[in-house]
């Protein structure tokens, strides 16, 4: 018994439902508490009455069921497609993506550099050893 059932001298909750389950505890109390024989009672009922609704609800899960459900399944999978949307608009946006990338890089390597430009920005990359990044740290070191 947990310290709520204890100081209550009842089971709890938990322990009822545990109980209903075949896995609580087994300490004679509810043979002499009406109490919790009430409450047991109640969740049985409920329980009981969950079970009989979901067994209305449901299908039996048998050969004929699995069987027609397979049936639905292949008639599902040989009808065709209803539109073409389906299945060539991932393949219309995946060519569209691709040719505006195709777009943007043929504008970026059109952009005309001189060769003057061009050796001035290469030499300036070699002398540099550190990147621009790199500056802000070299103020926290200088006295």
């Amino acid at each position: 018994m947990d310290i709520e059932s204890r100081l209550s001298g009842h089971w709890t909750d938990d322990q009822l439902i545990e109980h209903l389950y075949g896995v609580g505890p087994e300490d004679g109390h509810l043979q002499i508490c009406g109490e919790c024989q009430a409450r047991l009672s109640a969740a049985q009922s409920v329980r009981l009455r969950l079970e009989t609704d979901l067994a209305s609800d449901c299908e039996p899960a048998g050969y004929d069921f699995l069987m027609a459900q397979r049936r639905r399944i292949y008639a599902r999978l040989n009808e065709p497609a209803k539109s073409w949307t389906g299945r060539w608009a991932p393949a219309f946006a995946m060519l569209l993506l691709l040719a505006g990338g195709f777009f943007m890089y043929d504008q970026k390597s059109r952009q005309d550099v001189s060769d003057v430009e061009l050796a001035k920005e290469v030499s300036c990359m070699a002398t540099d050893s550190e990147p621009p990044s790199i500056a802000p740290l070299h103020a926290l070191f200088e006295e």
